[in-house]
């Protein structure tokens, strides 16, 4: 449960940065789309470098020789 909670948090924290970043105000509807297509280019991201991280931990030698 711990880890869902620690998740939705990262997801949150990273809509409020761009909001300030951008200074976005979500009622405008101009302001919306750039809001929805920076988090989407966030979450593409975050996606990619996991897919990195997880392929480096596999291809990662465990065993002492």
């Amino acid at each position: 449960m711990k880890i869902q909670i620690v998740i939705v948090k990262l997801f949150v924290l990273g809509a409020l940065f761009i909001i300030s970043n951008h200074n976005l105000h979500l009622g405008i509807l101009q302001e919306r789309e750039i809001f929805l297509s920076s988090y989407g280019a966030w979450l593409s991201n975050l996606a990619h470098q996991i897919v990195q991280v997880t392929g480096y931990v596999v291809r990662f030698d465990w065993l002492p020789r």
